[in-house]
């Protein structure tokens, strides 16, 4: 029989159109951009998270609804779910909640990647303008 292919390999086979990544539940499209997802506890519902220009955004998109799909629950194992624990628990503590509907999730989630993607987009280009990496026609785009 064939061979058994590595998930990469099957993405090359089908002409490489998402890329996985270090994070937890993100993947790379094929365009650039990344986005994130996860499957609702117990049922076979996927949860979209979004599209963000940075990976660690989607990755705080997809810890947020780790941490609220699951009621909070960071201590002991709670926590190897996540791509940044330690920022889950500075931002929402490690303390229960309530598990939230898939849809508040879904909700909540998404504004946290698109908070962290702005932050991170604009940390980004503060660094370019530091470094000089941007050109008078660039500056004059941003301005």
């Amino acid at each position: 029989g064939q061979p058994a292919m590595s998930s990469a390999e099957a993405s090359a086979a089908r002409g490489g159109e998402e890329e996985r990544c270090r994070y937890k539940g993100v993947r790379r499209r094929r365009w650039g951009k990344w986005v994130s997802e996860i499957r609702v506890p117990g049922t076979r519902e996927r949860l979209w998270l979004g599209s963000y220009a940075t990976p660690e955004a989607a990755a705080v998109a997809h810890d947020t609804a780790v941490y609220f799909l699951r009621g909070g629950s960071l201590s002991g194992n709670g926590a190897a779910g996540l791509n940044f624990p330690e920022r889950a628990a500075a931002a929402y503590g490690a303390g229960s909640v309530a598990p939230l509907s898939p849809r508040s999730v879904q909700s909540v989630a998404s504004d946290a990647g698109m908070a962290a993607d702005a932050q991170l987009v604009a940390a980004r280009d503060r660094e370019q303008l530091v470094s000089g990496e941007l050109s008078v026609d660039d500056m004059e785009i941003l301005m």
